[in-house]
């Protein structure tokens, strides 16, 4: 479905600066991963990605994960019908917002993500342009990708009412529907990928609603981390070709280099 984010798609990711991952905690204690969740991990992003489980801190300001800052990356796929290709990603701020809080998320050639970053640091999704399919989706809210404010085991529930324009005619609502979002914070893990080897927080997103005709039941994970952003994904294609195509092919990516 992401794209959704997908991620967005969020896919986002930030040079390394080095420092701390999060915050510090003493009393923050790893969780593991369930056999079964590993296992499913594994199959998208392949062995050898996530190491074993570290203590995780709490998420307390989610710009050092994403500053909104111009930047570019190349992640490289892992799995599904691009596997060993890889996508150039870039970010910009809009020049005709002077506060800096809207920006342009440019994902491989053909999907676009507009985001605002919210007064207390959140980070999510306004649009998402699919000019392959000729489509543009829209969230109100707007879709959550960064939240704030999040210990390792917590969860916060949003509900998102997406409707989804032909690009040629933006008047005109082609699908609507809502999607219900858990946004939860899984523990956090040593993460290896081409750029490098990090500790990162594990964001599970589950998403279930119906857009249109189409149902959507979807779980995409992201690894985060501090100063370099998503170093790891697993998501869907946007949602249109979900809607249009009926697409619900999954792949994983992982990040080789950032700039």
């Amino acid at each position: 479905m992401r794209g959704l984010c997908a991620v967005f798609v969020i896919g986002l990711a930030m040079a390394l600066i080095g420092g701390p991952t999060f915050a510090q905690d003493s009393d923050a204690k790893p969780i593991e991963l369930s056999k079964a969740e590993r296992a499913e991990i594994e199959n998208f992003l392949g062995e050898g990605v996530v190491g074993k489980a570290v203590a995780g801190d709490p998420i307390a300001d989610t710009a050092k994960f994403f500053p909104f800052e111009p930047g570019r990356w190349t992640f490289r796929f892992t799995s599904g019908e691009n596997k060993g290709k890889t996508q150039e990603q870039s970010f910009k701020t809009m020049k005709k917002d002077e506060s800096g809080a809207t920006g342009r998320y440019q994902n491989g050639k053909d999907q676009v993500d507009f985001l605002i970053r919210s007064k207390d640091g959140g980070i999510s999704v306004v649009s998402e342009q699919d000019a392959k399919q000729g489509v543009i989706s829209r969230f109100s809210p707007p879709e959550p990708i960064y939240v704030g404010g999040l210990k390792p085991g917590d969860s916060k529930k949003f509900k998102v009412d997406v409707k989804v324009y032909d690009l040629s005619d933006p008047k005109d609502v082609t699908h609507s529907g809502s999607l219900d979002l858990t946004y939860s914070y899984v523990g956090a893990f040593e993460v290896t990928v081409p750029a490098g080897t990090y500790k990162a927080a594990l964001i599970r997103s589950d998403y279930n609603g119906k857009v249109g005709p189409a149902s959507v039941e979807d779980t995409q994970y992201r690894f985060l981390a501090q100063g370099v952003g998503v170093v790891a994904m697993i998501e869907k294609k946007d949602i249109s070709a979900v809607l249009i195509y009926h697409d619900h092919s999954k792949y994983g990516k992982v990040l080789m280099k950032s700039n």
